[in-house]
């Protein structure tokens, strides 16, 4: 047993495993709920970006208040796996950690920084939330090595492979829309629509990219639940 820093939370491994399911459900429940809404609600044009959703309303109170608690839940999650888990490489380990905590912040921030009237900041929070999540997700695969279940490194395999190629879809379909258009003047909602054309395949992506995230903290399931059997055998 590597030797690790900060202090471990006081949590059972019972507790643990709920804490895991917290991890992916909160924000899962979250998103389906908001994007519920804002479509009954009437949306700019479908399909939209999750964060759309963050709009004024109830809609945006569930989408704020949702990932807010769920970027809470996902700092901690981060922490409490670092201290319970092994991993063959103990500093790769630290450092996924800190990136993958890093992202679950700026779940919480881009949920504050709405696309409506804070479009600056909202990006920067969403990139450092995504793009931190798709390397955490890549690091603390290579981090636990063998120490990984089979199962737990097939599902983080494969939601890493969704996230990398959903994030790279979505930047690029949006970007080569966004730079067809003269922003200049326009509010989001018109800049939004006239780059309609990469955001019907930016969006679908973007839901790709963020069912590979929760899947990739889902997996991590597999490996507390051997965490648990073993200390049961001592």
């Amino acid at each position: 047993m590597h030797p690790r820093y900060g202090r471990r939370l006081p949590l059972t491994h019972d507790q643990g495993l709920l804490l895991a399911r917290a991890s992916y459900l909160v924000p899962t429940i979250t998103i389906l709920v908001a994007m519920s809404l804002h479509a009954l609600a009437g949306p700019r044009a479908v399909p939209f970006f999750i964060s759309e959703a963050d709009f004024t309303g109830l809609d945006g109170a569930v989408f704020t208040l949702g990932l807010t608690v769920g970027g809470a839940v996902q700092m901690t999650y981060a922490w409490h796996l670092y201290h319970t888990l092994e991993a063959q490489r103990p500093h790769l380990w630290f450092l996924a950690t800190l990136i993958g905590m890093l992202a679950s912040l700026n779940t919480i921030l881009v949920s504050h920084y709405d696309m409506y009237e804070h479009i600056n900041p909202h990006i920067l929070t969403a990139m450092l939330a995504f793009g931190g999540g798709v390397v955490w997700a890549f690091l603390a695969s290579v981090a636990l090595g063998h120490q990984a279940t089979a199962k737990g490194k097939r599902l983080r395999n494969l939601g890493f492979g969704m996230a990398a190629v959903g994030f790279v879809v979505m930047v690029v379909a949006f970007q080569s829309a966004a730079n067809e258009v003269d922003p200049t003047g326009m509010n989001t909602v018109e800049f939004l629509n006239q780059a309609q054309q990469g955001i019907r395949i930016a969006a679908p992506a973007e839901y790709i990219l963020v069912g590979g995230l929760m899947l990739c903290l889902a997996s991590f399931s597999y490996e507390l639940y051997d965490a648990k059997a073993a200390s049961q055998r001592y």
